[in-house]
């Protein structure tokens, strides 16, 4: 095998047409041809989706008050946002007390689908006054829509089960930011 090799360079080398001797010689590459030098590792957020247009850690968030319990949601306040909403996040990357609230500019009959989305949500369609219209159940990946039973201006998403274990039903009155609006 060695004498193979061996015998390969030769060939090369004595096929080449004689030229000055240089002594380590230096080969410059095109600039398309110039490897890429790769970032400085970093700790990646545990929550990070390269998927994501909009990673959670950099959602505005607020608190609200739901059944006596504390829910962090992030605020999903234009159409890109509301347009991922809870798209490729799985049950790991969503605590028990954390959801979306989706702000609309208006106030009209909504539906909410699964595109994209392997967590099971309750989607609860609420009023411009903060009044509970209804929670549908969102499957995950199911791309038919879960309507709203009336005109909503916001959309709380929890996951599966929440809406449920904080109280919320049709009727409930939330208290929702009012330092927040929709950006469109």
């Amino acid at each position: 095998m060695k004498t193979h090799l061996l015998f390969l360079i030769f060939l090369a080398v004595g096929c080449q047409e004689p030229g000055p001797v240089v002594a380590n010689p230096v080969v410059e590459l095109p600039k398309a041809e110039r490897p890429i030098p790769e970032p400085p590792a970093q700790k990646q957020d545990s929550r990070y989706k390269a998927e994501r247009i909009h990673q959670l850690k950099d959602l505005e968030t607020r608190k609200i008050v739901v059944g006596g319990r504390t829910i962090t949601v992030w605020i999903m306040d234009d159409a890109s946002k509301r347009a991922e909403g809870m798209m490729w996040l799985v049950d790991k990357d969503v605590k028990d007390t954390e959801g979306m609230l989706f702000l609309f500019s208006d106030s009209q009959p909504r539906s909410f689908w699964m595109q994209n989305c392997p967590l099971g949500l309750d989607i609860t369609y609420i009023d411009s006054k903060g009044k509970v219209l209804n929670t549908g159940i969102g499957k995950p990946f199911d791309e038919s829509g879960v309507p709203s039973k009336g005109s909503a201006q916001y959309v709380l998403e929890l996951k599966v089960g929440r809406a449920k274990k904080f109280g919320i039903k049709p009727g409930s009155v939330l208290r929702l930011p009012k330092d927040v609006k929709s950006k469109d």
